[in-house]
């Protein structure tokens, strides 16, 4: 992650101090969420025993109202060290965008600005997990496939006989750290159906190019798709995630995607890379509940040794309606030929997500 970029963030206040002269200020809704993270690593031998205090991120966000349905809402977030470039604890403008729906009839919306990925924020609503960190974050964040907001323009809607959702975006693409002035944009077609309760279906592909490489290897592509089963009650809920993707290695070295694996012997080429994740979510007791998740990547379809899989377990606990807790334990088993100076490793933690 890039320093804190001053410019965006104090456009963003001009905007929200001029939409509250417009609106009493008790009409902007302020919401936000702080995680917060203690863990104990394990594995490798290296960080045996090495413990760490975190905030994994620290959210805080604006809904202003408009007139006619209109919508502004402007979200920061705080986040610990993404990479070897940030500052311990770096700001950044994290969503910042207008839900213009008054030049429509019936459920359609335009989204314009800084824009969140149609498919994270359609994931983060099954899994509210996130507060673990890195290792609990849907599989296309973390391993850096996908980024959660990018600057572009996004048409949302209604499917047919209540099918329901689906949406068009073509956004700057590689997330909102790059450059603005890029030839090359992304396109993204997100599907969502619901109406055959409990069951959730949810698929999207995705397509752009890199700029800086050659254009025989410079496709940037992903499909997706995933099934949710949630009981009426939310007493259990289960989801299995597939992943599939296109990047020339260059890249993939260069953005430090899929967890640095080691593809230095492919560069010029195009790699392709397969995932999955699987969850089960299951309620114990009127505030207790149990998590388990099996993520999996193969990060260099066709080559030997460049696999990992992530174990995450988490006994949490609902305290209040604002505070949820949990113990919880991951180990990672990365492939022999994953990459230079890449160990398995593993940890406990005791985290919170504090809702404000």
């Amino acid at each position: 992650m890039k320093k804190l970029l001053l410019p965006g963030f104090f456009l963003s206040l001009t905007t929200l101090f001029v939409c509250s002269q417009a609106f009493a200020l008790a009409d902007i809704e302020i919401t936000g969420e702080a995680d917060l993270n203690a863990s104990i690593y394990s594995l490798p031998t290296a960080d045996r025993g090495e413990s760490v205090f975190s905030i994994p991120s620290l959210l805080l966000d604006f809904n202003v109202p408009l007139k006619e349905g209109n919508l502004l809402f402007v979200s920061f977030e705080g986040a610990e060290k993404r990479d070897d470039q940030s500052k311990p604890f770096t700001v950044q403008t994290r969503e910042a965008y207008l839900d213009l729906v008054s030049i429509f009839e019936g459920m359609h919306g335009l989204r314009l600005g800084l824009i969140p990925t149609s498919w994270q924020e359609a994931q983060y609503q099954e899994w509210d997990y996130r507060f673990l960190g890195p290792t609990g974050w849907v599989i296309t964040e973390k391993w850096k496939y996908l980024y959660y907001s990018d600057l572009g323009v996004s048409f949302m809607s209604e499917l047919p006989v209540d099918m329901g959702e689906w949406a068009l975006s073509v956004v700057n693409g590689q997330g909102r750290d790059t450059a603005e002035p890029q030839p090359h944009k992304e396109s993204a077609l997100f599907l969502r159906f619901t109406k055959w309760n409990p069951w959730t279906f949810t698929a999207n592909y995705s397509r752009g190019t890199y700029d800086k490489y050659d254009a025989s290897v410079n496709l940037r592509e992903r499909i997706q798709a995933s099934a949710l089963f949630k009981t009426e009650d939310d007493h259990w809920r289960v989801g299995l995630e597939f992943l599939d993707t296109h990047d020339p290695a260059d890249a993939i070295t260069n953005l430090k995607m899929a967890e640095g694996v080691d593809v230095t012997s492919l560069t010029g080429q195009a790699v392709h890379g397969q995932g999955g994740s699987l969850f089960g979510i299951v309620s114990t007791g009127p505030k207790a509940e149990v998590m388990l998740r099996w993520d999996y990547l193969n990060a260099v379809v066709g080559a030997s040794g460049k696999e990992l899989n992530t174990w995450l377990t988490s006994l949490a606990y609902q305290v209040t309606s604002d505070v949820k807790a949990a113990f919880a334990a991951d180990y990672t088993k990365y492939g022999e030929n994953y990459g230079k100076g890449i160990r398995d490793n593993s940890k406990i933690e005791i985290a919170a997500q504090v809702l404000f």
